[in-house]
Parts: structure tokens; C-alpha cells; sequence
């Protein structure tokens, strides 16, 4: 098998320049290199209310795969990210079922919200964690320098109040909440 890094989630944040778009920030414990994930808002969603240990009252996605797995004895030993082609990284499962092991593609994404579910590990290949990964230490400094420099440009309150809207309307509830607290910041100082 091909030199892989052992990794985790090291952050998922939130777009300022594109609304439902998240970033998986993935890396080694002891390093600040970190690869970034673009994920969509349901699997960021997922992804966080498992790692806040938050348990929803019905099951999600991922945690019903999670129970069917269990139901039928199958077991998630780990996750590899294994290639990048046409901007997307590709990932594998490998399940274990009695002493069968069977590798299933799987969107990176997905793969790692199953992982945080049981707490298997997620491997990169080398090569492109190499290829990938940015020193976050010197981003930070960087970023620093550029917001002195620059100012930041801010949603307006009636685009807050239109993507309240939004979500409320496509029944996004976490975010609608994050939105009227935003909108509530801006005007109740």
C-alpha cells in the first residue's frame, strides 16, 4: 500500500465569500500543515454535530448507515483518501465483515462523517498531503498583515435577513438560528 499520513480534523469553518460552503481543514496533531475539504452544509453539518457530541432526536445520514452497518455486522476500519482528479479527492471505506474486508468508494466528505461516528482512523496518501497541505502558521501571519492593510468587507444586514429567509424556507434550521443571531448582533449592540 502506498506511504499514507495518519490524520484528523484540525477545524471546519464556514465561507465568508460563499454562502452553504464549508471548509474541512484535515492534518497531523503535531504539525500546522492542514489540507483544505470543500464540504457541502449538510455534511459539515453532520461532521459538527458529531464532534460537539450533539445527538439529534431522529438519525442523520451518516448515523443511519452507521446503524445498518452495525446491523449486518459490518465494521468501518478506516478511511484513505487516496487520489485527486478535476478538483475533487477521492476516498475509499474499508469494511470489515467476519474476516471479509471489502474497500467501497465513497465522497470524502461523507467518509470522514462516518469516521468521526466510530472513531476509525483517516489516512491521506503521502504524496498528496504533501502536494496539498498549507503551513498554516504562515498563512495565519500573512492573513494577519493583510487586515491591516485592507478592510473587510461585510454582509449587509438585508442579505442576513434574505438568507434568513432562505434557510427557514428550506427548512435549515441551525442555520437560520446562526443567521438571526448574526442579524440580532448587528442591531441590539
Amino acid at each position: 500500500m502506498n506511504n499514507r499520513v495518519k490524520i484528523s480534523i484540525q477545524g471546519l469553518i464556514s465561507s465568508k465569500t460563499t454562502i452553504r460552503t464549508f471548509a474541512l481543514l484535515l492534518g497531523q496533531e503535531a504539525e500546522t500543515r492542514r489540507v483544505t475539504i470543500i464540504i457541502g452544509p449538510m455534511e459539515a453539518e453532520s461532521i459538527a454535530l458529531q464532534l460537539q457530541g450533539i445527538k439529534p432526536p431522529r438519525p442523520l445520514t451518516h448515523d443511519l448507515l452507521i446503524n445498518t452497518l452495525s446491523a449486518f455486522n459490518i465494521q468501518l476500519l478506516e478511511v484513505n483518501i487516496h487520489r485527486f482528479e478535476n478538483g475533487v479527492f477521492y476516498s475509499e471505506l474499508l469494511l470489515l465483515n467476519n474476516e471479509k474486508t471489502v474497500t467501497v468508494d465513497a465522497r470524502t466528505s461523507d467518509a470522514i462523517a462516518l469516521a468521526v461516528r466510530v472513531g476509525c482512523p483517516v489516512f491521506m496518501d503521502q504524496t498528496m498531503f504533501n502536494e496539498f497541505a498549507i503551513d498554516m502558521e504562515e498563512t495565519s501571519s500573512e492573513t494577519k498583515e493583510g487586515e491591516q492593510q485592507e478592510t473587510e468587507e461585510e454582509t449587509t444586514l438585508e442579505d442576513l435577513q434574505e438568507q434568513l429567509k432562505q434557510a427557514i424556507a428550506n427548512e435549515q434550521y441551525e442555520e437560520a438560528a446562526r443567521l438571526r443571531d448574526a442579524i440580532n448582533s448587528r442591531t441590539n449592540p
